[in-house]
């Protein structure tokens, strides 16, 4: 089978019957579509083409770049996952995934803010537009929540229980779970929400009138009333950073961080943590646990008298 038929029949698979998000399966999609053209540079059209050699020659191929570790973590997943689907369907003839070895994954380290600079960076958002409310809405919704950037631009109004406090979010995978609102997380998103129709409905938006039906079910829009995207989020967490004069380097994943962090300052357990965040392995939870072990040690030789 041609190589592009096997990419098309899988991402169609990925989206129908694994019910994966348009982020997920553009990865999957970039991720193949590097083999494939690696693969035509080398006369390489046919599925059983390939063979183990080949492969690895890909992998080795692929070290010129100098990837991060989780980038190369995620394509080893998109290429085994890829081949376990032509293999079930005896579509690849070669039994290929069993030879695939993801190397070990090293968890990376986000930078958070500490409790004091949370507060900082929340009370200078300027509120008197409704631009103004929405980012702080945003922001603290993502520290009241630990929710990825991912599920924050995809979260819509009918995922809100305001009586419960609640929301229904659709992580990874679409697996749902439920996060919670606090007060302040609350109060700052019903502001926002009693002036959220009027970037839906402002003037602006007479030239963006297709985009806008798509956008008008999500919580947070942009200036023309369309769906906030993950790059406008970011973009307004770097400007909330800089009116608060915070020079940490900090992405809204570092808010999530955050709120991980000073959970288990608080006294949270590691189990109930990994539930909030929507971690399918302990490991990935366990990463603050070892950051609040470092905070431990620095307080302690801090403040101990003898230390």
């Amino acid at each position: 089978m041609d190589l592009e038929e096997c990419i098309n029949l899988y991402l169609k698979y990925l989206k129908f019957e694994k019910n994966l998000t348009p982020d997920s399966i553009h990865s999957y999609n970039k991720d193949l579509i590097q083999f494939k053209n690696y693969l035509e540079k080398n006369n390489i059209k046919d599925i059983n083409e390939i063979n183990l050699d080949i492969f690895r020659q890909f992998l080795k191929h692929l070290d010129k770049f100098r990837y991060s570790n989780q980038t190369v973590i995620r394509k080893y997943s998109s290429y085994n996952n890829f081949f376990i689907f032509l293999e079930s369907g005896n579509i690849l003839h070669e039994q290929l995934s069993q030879f695939i070895q993801s190397p070990k994954k090293h968890h990376k380290l986000y930078n958070f803010l500490s409790q004091a600079e949370i507060r900082n960076l929340i009370d200078n958002i300027d509120t008197a537009t409704v631009l103004g409310l929405r980012n702080k809405a945003l922001i603290e919704f993502i520290y009241s929540t630990g929710a990825r950037v991912s599920e924050v631009v995809n979260l819509k109004l009918e995922d809100i229980d305001m009586l419960n406090n609640e929301i229904n979010i659709f992580g990874k995978g679409r697996k749902e779970r439920i996060v919670y609102l606090n007060k302040n997380s609350k109060l700052w998103l019903e502001k926002y929400l009693e002036l959220r129709n009027t970037l839906l409905y402002s003037k602006k938006n007479e030239s963006y009138q297709p985009k806008m039906s798509d956008s008008k079910d999500y919580i947070f829009l942009n200036r023309l009333g369309g769906r906030l995207t993950a790059r406008g989020v970011r973009k307004i967490v770097q400007s909330c950073l800089i009116k608060a004069k915070l020079t940490k380097k900090i992405s809204p994943h570092g808010i999530r961080h955050s709120f991980a962090t000073h959970l288990l300052q608080e006294g949270a357990g590691i189990r109930e943590i990994q539930e909030l965040l929507g971690h399918e392995d302990i490991s990935t939870t366990q990463i603050y646990t070892h950051l609040n072990i470092k905070k431990i040690k620095e307080d302690y030789r801090k403040f101990h008298p003898r230390a």
